[in-house]
């Protein structure tokens, strides 16, 4: 298949990477991980990873997290390959396991873990109900489903949202606070948490930009990138500033328990 059929270009990729830290593609690195996990014990755990990306969060779960072991799922061969690689640079296959998978249905049995973990992807499933009831499906009694989602506002009409997914270019399929927690209640879920982290974000896309715009920074950017792919990334990022700080678009922390 031609790199032009993925969404996640290496171009692209490294621009996220440029922001967000090698080996995620999604903000705040292993600091908002260890948030989204804060009080919550993964010793020992069984963990499903929707989502993995460049496996750099498989290897935080895993060497920092206590889990006892790791699939990562994704739908982008690159990525998966990258993953792979990443896990046996860090010696870590035996206890990682990355896979390619289609859309649809999770390819695992029933009851197969302890925790399902995402950060940031679920955003690329139009069906919620679905997926989340797939999650409870191969959760084990009494796991957990814990991560991140961006969520938006109330307003599905925002203008400044509309304009940074306009610019991104991907796929998205989001909901708002109470559609998400609708979803997960239908899909069989109890104890549900939502944690907005918009205010937080509202202080981090700033200190993105800086690092995309400023001396060695924007320099490495475009030396990565090119500058037209370069500057692509940094209207994006300023549009989604944009969404952020309008209240429009609202990065969330969520756990839920499979009673």
């Amino acid at each position: 298949m031609a790199e032009e059929a993925h969404e996640y270009t290496d171009i692209f990729v490294a621009g996220l990477e440029q922001m967000w830290g090698e080996g995620f593609l999604s903000p705040g690195g292993p600091k908002e991980v260890a948030e989204i996990l804060r009080g919550f014990s993964l010793a020992g755990a069984h963990v499903l990873d929707i989502g993995c990306g460049l496996g750099g969060i498989d290897c935080l779960l895993v060497a920092e997290h206590g889990a006892a072991h790791v699939v990562g799922i994704d739908i982008e061969p690159p990525l998966i390959e990258r993953a792979a690689q990443r896990v046996a640079r860090r010696g870590l296959s035996e206890q990682i396991a990355v896979r390619l998978v289609e859309p649809g249905p999770l390819d695992f049995p029933d009851e197969s873990f302890d925790v399902v973990f995402t950060k940031d992807s679920i955003i690329h499933v139009e069906d919620k109900v679905g997926i989340y009831r797939e999650i409870h499906r191969v959760l084990k009694p009494g796991g957990h489903f814990v991560g991140g989602d961006w969520l938006r506002g109330s307003n599905p009409d925002s203008v400044s949202l509309k304009a940074w997914l306009s610019a991104v270019g991907l796929e998205f399929g989001m909901s708002d606070f109470d559609a998400t927690r609708s979803a997960l209640e239908t899909a069989g879920f109890t104890t549900i948490e939502l944690n907005d982290r918009n205010r937080w974000y509202q202080a981090e896309v700033v200190n993105e930009t800086e690092r995309l715009l400023k001396g060695a920074g924007r320099a490495m950017l475009n030396e990565v990138m090119g500058e037209e792919a370069a500057r692509q990334r940094i209207q994006s990022n300023e549009l989604r500033r944009a969404a952020v700080e309008a209240g429009d678009l609202r990065p969330t922390h969520f756990r839920a328990e499979k009673g």
